[in-house]
């Protein structure tokens, strides 16, 4: 998938291709959270485009404030812009974009066929939009002529029914249409303010966001096959196994640990931090509901250890379970345990990529890392390695 962002944050104009495992890592404050969050502002407007431009910055976990805080240089005049580009097999690809100021906007599809003219819906809106917009295109596919209707969201046939057998062909065309929304719509993250907090939960109401403690807590308690995934995750991971217990007669349960080497439980409140963040974190990429999960600082509160054991397991979760991950890090280890993934032939060169992110003046820039089958990193490292050369040539003597 291909990322387009313009005048976000401090992102100015950038593309990014992404992989299967996409890695971001800089200085901070360079914008690495900027492009995360950017998946999750088009989630929104996808969700629910009938609100003000500023309300797609609210994050739940963190609001980001007006359209004339997050534009770029605080320029009111200026449109933010994102663009997701799908590749579809045998073809070219499809793609969905927005582009908005603070009330008006324009919303785009097009969907690129080798040897046929471009396909693009275009319509412009104001927010709040409440999809009481269309435009549509007649087409003829597969013998047949049919008409598509696009609201800037959704694409849908006109006057087809599902039971008809006859039109399977143009159902499937577009069903590819609305991949880029779905994949957008099935995109979540794992913030750094993760974990549980509280020794005891009640079910509550889960929202597609699904950011917060007492959602994650909530699902947990009604998907005992997510239970028993993040378990077996967990024993390796941490040696713990992991439960859902229920108070008899009550609706009150607790999300426990058992230590496997000492045989004694807890609720995971009282055992170790990294314990319980690496148990919300592998929640989050398992719910069966997930597409691209963005992580921010996976290895917060890890020992090296468990950061490469945890790498591995992104790895398992990419293959296995077809996960797409994006992270943010400061992680010298982290990249080292991916970079050596490659290096084992877990993965391909092509299945991981690495953006050095760096902000000159007001800009973010990503600058992909080329990798060879060696899992070497064209350029090493330098983000990293650079204050601990300098840290070696003091201790040895070599400067002042």
């Amino acid at each position: 998938m291909k990322l387009d962002i313009k005048n976000f944050r401090s992102i100015r104009d950038q593309s990014v291709e992404l992989a299967p495992i996409t890695v971001l890592y800089g200085p901070n404050g360079s914008g690495k959270s900027s492009l995360l969050y950017s998946l999750l502002v088009m989630k929104n407007i996808i969700l629910n485009p009938n609100r003000t431009t500023s309300n797609f910055f609210g994050l739940q976990f963190v609001n980001l404030g007006s359209f004339e805080a997050v534009v770029h240089d605080h320029h009111p005049d200026r449109e933010i812009g994102f663009q997701i580009a799908i590749p579809v097999p045998g073809q070219n690809n499809i793609q969905w974009s927005v582009k908005f100021g603070k009330q008006d906007g324009r919303i785009l599809l097009s969907y690129d066929v080798k040897g046929v003219e471009p396909l693009v819906f275009e319509l412009p809106v104001s927010f709040p939009y409440r999809l009481d917009n269309s435009t549509q295109h007649g087409l003829h596919l597969n013998g047949q002529s049919v008409t598509i209707i696009w609201d800037g969201i959704n694409a849908r046939l006109e006057n087809i029914k599902d039971s008809d057998s006859g039109n399977q062909f143009a159902r499937n065309f577009v069903s590819h249409l609305n991949v880029p929304v779905e994949l957008l719509r099935n995109a979540g993250i794992v913030p750094l303010q993760r974990g549980f907090f509280h020794a005891s939960y009640s079910v509550l109401p889960v929202s597609p966001s699904l950011v917060t403690e007492d959602e994650m807590a909530s699902l947990l308690a009604m998907d005992k096959n997510l239970v028993s995934r993040v378990s077996h995750y967990l024993e390796r991971l941490m040696g713990r196994d992991f439960r859902v217990n229920v108070t008899p007669g009550t609706s009150i349960f607790s999300l426990d640990v058992t230590d496997r080497c000492t045989g004694v439980g807890t609720e995971i409140v009282n055992d170790g931090f990294g314990v319980n963040q690496v148990a919300w974190l592998l929640a989050r990429a398992l719910y069966g509901g997930a597409s691209w999960i963005c992580v921010e600082e996976p290895e917060t509160h890890l020992h090296p250890s468990a950061i490469r054991d945890l790498a591995k397991t992104f790895v398992e979760l990419m293959r296995i379970e077809d996960r797409r991950f994006i992270f943010t890090t400061h992680s010298e280890t982290l990249v080292l345990a991916l970079l050596s993934e490659v290096a084992r032939g877990h993965l391909k060169p092509d299945d991981v990529a690495f953006y050095l992110t760096t902000k000159e003046g007001k800009e973010t820039t990503f600058e992909r890392q080329e990798i060879n089958k060696h899992g070497q990193i064209e350029g090493g490292l330098t983000s990293f390695m650079e204050g601990e050369l300098e840290d070696l040539a003091v201790l040895y003597g070599e400067t002042s």
